[in-house]
């Protein structure tokens, strides 16, 4: 416990100059991930995860189990470092909000929204998610929390205004998109389906792009270095996925696939 508790100090001690350089290297990790990505197959990243030898390394999980473990220490961990931060509560707290906002989505409503009965995840997959959310917490949580004080009046800074905005409108498009695919399928029918309507109209993942323009809004609402690394570490795997689901609906819907819809921006990519 004592170990426990020397770390979280050690953290909480991080001054700006070494919290800018971590996230030097943090930003080159996610363009390392990202081409880990790109050079990827053509075909939804569940299914390429099923057909690989992760799930033989580690063992699996129940799936809605694995997403909830999975996801859930972004919370904790956001609201420990914010909360025990050396700020106290400023606008800075409204940032934390819009974040906690969407993992409280994403962590313990969504889970129970997919139908997932039966399948399961890797284990490894969870856990090294998990570390993922764990650092990126942290990171929302000290800095928000006791490295930048926001005063009352960016609420209506510009920047702030357009960011929420951005937040919020790429936050319904997600859930919509969401409520789409969890309903694609009747009770007992199996295999792929082209999804349709909503956003579905013009890109083949408006689910990734709803969550995209969260995450820029976000940094726009910020205006932060790490709002913007967050961001990168969100949009460039979601673009790159949304690529390879893409072409894999093209591949296997061939003619009966809308010939204008693109990945994930409208009419561009």
């Amino acid at each position: 416990m004592s170990v426990v508790m020397d770390t979280l100090q050690q953290l909480q001690a991080v001054n700006l100059d070494q919290f800018n350089l971590f996230l030097d290297y943090w930003l080159a990790f996610a363009l390392l991930s990202g081409l880990l990505i790109l050079v990827g197959d053509h075909q939804p990243i569940s299914n390429r995860i099923e057909n690989s030898t992760i799930r033989k390394l580690g063992g699996s999980i129940n799936k809605r189990a694995g997403w909830i473990i999975m996801e859930i220490p972004i919370l904790i961990v956001v609201l420990y470092f914010f909360l025990t931060g050396s700020h106290g509560w400023n606008a800075s707290a409204v940032m934390v909000a819009f974040f906690v906002m969407h993992y409280i989505n994403r962590a313990l409503i969504f889970p129970y929204r997919i139908k997932v009965n039966g399948k399961t995840m890797p284990v490894i997959s969870m856990l090294s998610s998990m570390i993922f959310y764990i650092v990126n917490g942290y990171l929302i949580g000290h800095y928000f929390g006791s490295l930048k004080s926001y005063p009352v009046e960016w609420l209506w800074d510009p920047r702030f205004l357009i960011g929420a905005a951005m937040f919020i409108v790429g936050f319904v498009i997600n859930i919509q998109s969401d409520n789409i695919l969890i309903n694609l399928r009747k009770p007992g029918e199996t295999g792929y389906k082209i999804p349709r309507g909503k956003w579905f109209r013009w890109v083949s993942c408006p689910n990734y792009m709803g969550e995209c323009l969260e995450w820029i809004g976000f940094a726009i609402m910020s205006w932060s270095f790490l709002g913007a690394v967050y961001a990168v570490w969100v949009c460039l795997p979601l673009v790159l996925q949304a690529r390879n689901a893409h072409q894999w609906y093209r591949d296997t819907f061939a003619e009966e696939y809308p010939a204008k819809r693109r990945a994930i921006v409208p009419f561009i990519l």
